[in-house]
């Protein structure tokens, strides 16, 4: 009698990681909790030069930034990730109307620009935008 093997097939479903860049810990934090439970993981961290410490292409699927932070600026941090992972979708965030700051971040690629405080909704829009957006699938 020939014996049969049952191999189980698990699909393999990869959560998305949306990296959240702001110097205000409280934004970090509320923006982690939301994303949290849009079944989302998240990473913060409060400056970009973290940030580009522990990005390494593909890590994330989405960047969500301010624009004005200390010692490095959300459009400074959108320049150095063009050349690192020109494919990480970046949506920007601001407390403060900035209309040259906000055609600047849009024309190098930025999928939106919001204003503060963020609207859930509009937010959970833009990062399923953002990532329908990222030209590659993760590596697990």
């Amino acid at each position: 009698m020939t014996k049969v093997r049952c191999v189980k097939v698990c699909e393999l479903i990869l959560t998305p990681t949306i990296a959240v860049v702001d110097d205000d810990v409280s934004i970090c934090k509320a923006l982690a909790e939301l994303l949290e439970v849009l079944d989302f993981k998240c990473q913060t961290f409060d400056r970009p030069e973290k940030f580009l410490a522990a990005s390494i292409s593909g890590r994330f699927d989405c960047l969500i930034t301010d624009l004005n932070m200390k010692g490095m600026t959300g459009l400074e941090l959108q320049q150095k990730l063009s050349a690192a992972d020109p494919d990480l979708p970046i949506i920007f965030m601001s407390a403060q109307s900035a209309a040259e700051a906000k055609s600047q971040a849009l024309r190098l690629g930025a999928v939106a620009f919001l204003s503060k405080p963020i609207n859930d909704d509009v937010l959970h829009r833009h990062i399923i935008s953002a990532l329908n957006r990222r030209s590659r699938p993760r590596e697990p």
